[in-house]
């Protein structure tokens, strides 16, 4: 999946988008701001900062950590499913 990379503006930290902006799932709010090297900035929106980007219909974008697929595993197991730790196996030694 392509994605966008932007410096938040509360950590100074790189974070990694979506590339588009998603109006259901979104909670980062990028800003025009752009410094002479070109780095783009944005907010981690939360609670009423959240609600107001929302009801104004802001392009809001996704954290790619959300969706992205690439360290999940293929095949999650079920929370009800419990799986028994292997047991140990002695080793006997034979002499001949």
């Amino acid at each position: 999946m392509e994605i966008t990379w932007a410096t938040s503006t509360g950590s100074g930290k790189r974070i990694p988008l979506d590339l588009y902006p998603d109006p259901g799932l979104g909670s980062v709010r990028k800003r025009d701001i752009r410094d002479q090297d070109g780095v783009i900035y944005a907010d981690i929106l939360r609670g009423d900062e959240l609600h107001h980007a929302i009801a104004d219909q802001q392009p809001l974008y996704v954290l790619h950590s959300e969706t992205c697929h690439a360290r999940r595993p293929p095949n999650p197991k079920p929370a009800h499913i419990r799986l028994d730790p292997p047991r140990k196996v002695k080793r006997q030694w034979r002499y001949r």
